[in-house]
């Protein structure tokens, strides 16, 4: 700015504050006074002018404009040589932005350097670096007289402190030093303020009353004890100090006759004083020594023998948390640290007992009822939600609880005790990462507020004037397109909301406040429990065997694996016992609930984690006790497959079971690009699988539905084994290739017609009727179009379609009939074959045309003969009722519909599935219905019957196979009338054989009511994985447990019920073949 101008605007209020405002400044009044004062104070026009040219493009960027240009003007006016500060903003480039930032950071640091303008040079020399305590306590020594007046010693404590606390807010606001680094230089100036006044005090005593002696005329010794900030060496810059004084032995003085009491207690009173007595300087300290035992009615001094007997018989849970902290800073350290070495045992007891966690949460909610009771628009960084407070009781908590067994993690510093903490496996190595990033931030905050004006504040205005001011001294950058404001108030909601949430997670959601089951949590703390107390409480939980119960509940908490903590695990089992026992001692059989649950729970491996989900996730507690108390089936896959945890908890969420389509497109995207498909196929068979026996386990899937679903796995599966050997088969040998005869409609001439073969995969049995079980075998059916030899045909996988091979010799052509025999075998070989991971489905061929002697795959012309001109016999059609295709190889490999419709060939125009179909259909039609097949069937089922004497649910009178003979009987009578009544599956075929006036609507109720039932019996035995599933255990117990499972009251109810449903359907069999052979 030319000077001219500037003399101008100077000469002129009005305009140079309209220009200053337009510098950044928001008071332009006061900002002119500035300026006028500046000059007032020796600075020369021209000099202002060069001085404008670097302070203002600088003071936009302040924090506080307004606040940096009054503190400089002010800082003008106080030093003796203008001109000497303009010099060094000349020579010293970063004098004048270094000076602004403290300047609109700390009005205290502000009024520091104004008064005593030589400390800026200092802090610009010393570059703020931290100094070791022997240095601090050192130079205040040096400084201290004891023979020094009262006025002259108060001065000297101030100004120490003052001087240093200069030195560090420098390191912290300019060289945004670590916040560790800064609490500990101000504990180590508290720590060196405190020693000094000991000495100061404790000399001018000696001058009144002598030495202090005991019995023996020994001296006695004095300590200094910090507890809370400045026992962590984390204190703020405005903190009190908390202070404890002790002495070891009673005693008088050798002059005086003093009690050694009253001798320490002046002493103390002396110490506060010099500290806290208020001078032109301030004061040093505000000392509380509400901590002390009896807190303000307690004497000022206690001995060592007094204290240890206090903290004995009265210490409070919240003493013992203030006393994670305390550390000796004065005096006879050793005096101390012999006290605190005595008082471990009572600080970290052999373990945190459910009282004392009620304890610490109580203590916890008092502080935020307080905090809730002050509404003054402000946010308090210290004690509100998800502020420093919240941090420093989880991690005080998490050292209480394991502190007795762990000494490391006795540690009075917050971000030192994450550390060790996480290293213990006490916490995670995300909640460690996350409280540590927070606490440094919060503190940083509060930092930032305090040194403002050297008062003990903890809350921050709401205002966005404020909210700016904090944002930009808290280091927020305009930029993004979005303001520092927004920024930072992001940033404090969030990480404010994470540290709730971990102490929610640690400490108020893990342990409730009922006493009625503060014994559970006790039993698990307890390291070393006495065995009245293993026996009342497990002993009420209905556990037979007491000693072994205590056995599995340690094997709970016990990480197998090193790298896993038992620490946490024992944290979280405890949170849950009282729900985890109650929930096992609901169950049949309570011992063997828990043990199944040990051996999951050591197959899984991160036992703290199961622990967590049960915590907070309580129906997830249920269902695993469920699993294991009731489906030893289903907690094998588990122990097996411990990764099918997360499928297991999906499966409280979703409300239905997915589709076959829905199964295939998640199996198609899990093997696309796989090098091997057996694995993935097992995990996924066992992940669907888990997900249907839990959701039939609770109750939320009727027996149609889940048989619906395990049909749907067995396929899907199924689809992926058929694809990869019919593209392995393919690159060896080419594709199949039939020929059609085609006449020519204008010439009247034959012509045969290649075409590629297609094949098929048939189910039948239960598979075919969507009713498969648990354990359930595939029976299958391989069919193929037509007979043909193989061609130098491949396979486009990106567009699932068929090219010309360029090279014809590049595959070895073979007929078509060999070509599926070997697919049939390698399907059935890959499906059935025991591997690492087990046996994918066992795999039944005894129904084809001719069983074990046919072949393998038959072509559809030859299924017709079989039935229409061969051998095929009744109980083979009868077993057709329930096929349907399951694969065909045109469903996922196509020829472009610009070939087919070159050609009218219903062969090559139809689907091989619809094909297929049709075929069935007339293996099933192509004998007419006599009544004696009725007497053929019925001999059949007695003969089934008598080949399963043990057999009740399935095979035995009025079983299983009796309402799905009924069934089949019917559509083989019925079906050319009613072609409505084909389908597959029995339930749904009960309900069309009623709709079409087949079967009465009383049997069609009975029926499917006693049906669903059985298999529902059924169902429930093949979970409990007994050796026989087709009949009620002998065993009570056992059936106890199958009654209460299908939530039936009790054993005998559900043997009678049995006998009533088997009854029925026998009488109904009876009278419907008896009408039906007639």
């Amino acid at each position: 700015m030319d000077l001219a101008v500037l003399e101008s605007l100077l000469n002129d209020p009005a305009r140079c504050e309209d220009w200053l405002l337009e510098t950044g400044l928001s008071d332009g009044k006061k900002a002119y006074r500035n300026l006028l004062a500046i000059i007032e104070s020796g600075v020369q026009p021209c000099r202002l002018n060069a001085l404008l040219q670097h302070l203002l493009p600088q003071i936009r960027w302040a924090s506080d404009p307004d606040m940096a240009l009054n503190n400089l003007s002010r800082y003008f006016e106080a030093v003796l040589d203008s001109d000497a500060v303009l010099r060094l903003f000349h020579d010293d480039a970063l004098a004048l932005p270094i000076l602004l930032d403290i300047f609109s950071t700390s009005q205290y640091l502000s009024d520091l350097i104004i008064r005593e303008p030589s400390l800026f040079q200092m802090v610009r020399q010393t570059e703020g670096q931290p100094l070791p305590f022997p240095v601090l306590l050192k130079e205040l020594l040096d400084e201290l007289d004891l023979n020094q007046k009262d006025a002259v010693v108060l001065r000297t404590l101030r100004r120490f402190k003052q001087r240093h606390l200069l030195r560090i807010a420098y390191g912290d606001i300019i060289r945004r030093q670590a916040i560790e680094t800064v609490t500990r230089q101000i504990s180590y100036v508290a720590d060196a303020v405190v020693e000094g006044a000991l000495r100061i005090a404790g000399n001018r005593l000696f001058n009144k009353r002598g030495t202090p002696r005991g019995p023996n005329g020994q001296p006695a010794q004095f300590t200094v004890l910090a507890l809370g900030k400045l026992g962590g060496k984390e204190l703020n810059y405005s903190s009190d100090i908390d202070l404890l004084f002790l002495y070891d032995i009673e005693g008088d003085t050798d002059r005086g006759s003093m009690r050694n009491m009253e001798y320490f207690a002046e002493l103390g009173r002396e110490i506060v004083r010099l500290l806290s007595a208020q001078t032109d300087l301030g004061l040093a300290y505000r000392v509380d020594m509400r901590l002390r035992p009896h807190g303000r009615r307690g004497i000022l001094a206690m001995s060592v023998a007094e204290a240890l007997r206090y903290y004995d018989t009265l210490g409070r849970t919240w003493e013992r948390q203030a006393f994670i902290k305390a550390r000796p800073i004065a005096g006879n350290k050793k005096t101390g640290e012999e006290f605190l070495a005595n008082l471990q045992p009572w600080i970290y007891r052999r373990y945190l007992g459910i009282a004392d966690i009620s304890g610490i949460k109580a203590l916890k909610r008092k502080i935020e009822r307080s905090n809730e009771a002050v509404s003054d628009g402000t946010i308090n960084v210290k004690t509100g939600r998800g502020g420093i407070r919240d941090i420093e009781f989880a991690i005080q908590f998490l050292q209480l609880l394991s502190g007795g067994e762990l000494t490391n993690i006795r540690i009075g510093n917050t971000l030192e005790a994450i550390n060790r903490l996480e290293k213990a496996g006490c916490l995670s190595y995300q909640e460690s990462e996350i409280l540590s990033e927070n606490y440094r931030f919060l503190r940083k905050i509060e930092h930032r507020l305090q040194i403002m004006f050297d008062l003990q504040t903890h809350s921050f205005r709401t205002d966005i004037s404020e909210l700016r001011k904090l944002a930009l001294r808290m280091g927020y950058i305009e930029g993004s397109g979005r303001t520092v404001v927004d920024m930072f108030k992001d940033a404090y909601q969030r990480k404010t909301e994470a540290n709730r949430q971990i102490l929610n997670h640690l400490l108020h959601d893990a342990f409730s406040n009922d006493e009625r089951t503060a014994a559970e949590v006790d039993l698990i703390l307890d390291p070393a429990p006495p065995r009245e107390m293993i026996d009342e409480v497990l002993g009420k939980h209905k556990f037979r065997d007491v000693g072994q119960a205590y056995r599995s509940l340690i094997d709970l908490e016990e990480e197998k694996l090193p790298f896993f903590s038992t620490r946490r695990s024992r944290h979280f089992l405890a949170s849950i016992a009282p729900q985890l026992l109650a929930e096992i001692a609901g169950t049949p059989d309570p011992d063997s609930t828990l043990k199944t649950l040990a051996g999951v729970a050591d197959s899984i491996g991160g036992k703290a984690t199961l622990w967590e989900l049960f915590s907070f996730n309580p129906p997830s507690l249920r269902l695993c006790v469920r699993l294991c108390a009731f489906a030893p089936y289903l907690t094998d896959i588990l122990k097996r497959d411990p990764g099918m945890l997360d499928g297991l908890m999906d499966s409280l969420v979703f409300n239905r079971l997915p589709r076959f389509e829905e199964l295939q497109a998640m199996l198609t995207q899990l093997v696309k690009g796989a090098e091997q498909l057996e694995p993935i196929l097992h995990a996924f068979k066992n992940d669907r699988i888990l997900g249907v026996g839990v959701r039939d386990l609770l109750g939320k899937s009727d027996i149609r539905e889940t048989t619906t679903a395990i049909s749907d796995v067995a396929q899907a599966c199924l689809t992926q084994v058929a694809l990869a050997e019919f593209r392995n088969l393919v690159e060896k040998h080419g594709c199949p290739m039939v020929r059609f005869n085609h006449v020519d409609p204008e010439t009247g001439n034959t012509e045969q017609i290649p075409f590629l073969g297609r094949f098929a995969i048939v189910g039948l049995g239960k598979f075919g009727g969507w009713e498969m079980n648990y354990h359930s075998d595939l029976d299958l059916l391989f069919l193929f179009d037509a007979d043909g030899t193989t061609g130098p045909i491949g396979l486009d996988e990106e567009n699932r379609t068929f090219y010309p091979l360029p090279d014809p010799a590049a595959v070895e052509s073979i007929d078509s009939q060999m070509f599926y025999t070997i697919l049939a075998q390698r399907i059935v070989k890959r499906t059935s074959q025991f591997g690492p991971w087990g046996k994918l489905y066992e795999v039944d061929l005894r129904l084809r045309p001719m069983g074990k002697k046919g072949m393998l795959a038959v072509s559809l012309d030859s299924f017709k003969r079989y039935f229409s001109d061969g051998p095929g016999e009744l109980w083979q059609r009868q077993t057709l009722s329930k096929a349907r295709v399951v694969f065909a190889s045109d469903r996922y490999y196509t020829v472009p519909s610009s070939v087919i419709g070159l050609y009218p060939l219903p062969e090559i125009r139809t689907e091989m599935s619809d094909l297929v179909s049709a075929t069935l259909q007339f293996a099933l039609r192509c004998r007419k219905w006599e009544p004696e097949m009725a007497i053929a069937i019925r001999e059949m089922r007695r003969r089934l019957e008598e080949a399963s004497t043990e057999d009740q649910l399935k095979r035995g009178p009025g079983g299983i196979v009796d309402v799905e003979f009924i069934v089949q009987m019917l559509q083989l009578k019925y079906g050319s009338t009613f072609p409505g009544i084909r389908t597959q599956n029995t339930l749904a075929a009960l309900e069309r054989l009623e709709s079409a006036g087949v079967l009465a609507s009383d049997d069609r109720d009975v029926l499917v009511t006693r049906y669903r039932f059985l298999r529902t019996i059924e169902s429930a035995l093949r979970l409990m994985n007994l050796p026989s599933t087709s009949r009620l255990p002998d065993d009570p117990d056992l059936l106890e447990k199958l009654a209460q499972m299908v939530h039936i009251l009790s054993g005998e109810t559900l043997r009678a019920m049995v006998d009533e449903a088997t009854r029925e359907i026998a009488t109904r069999f009876d009278r419907i073949f008896q009408k039906a052979a007639s």
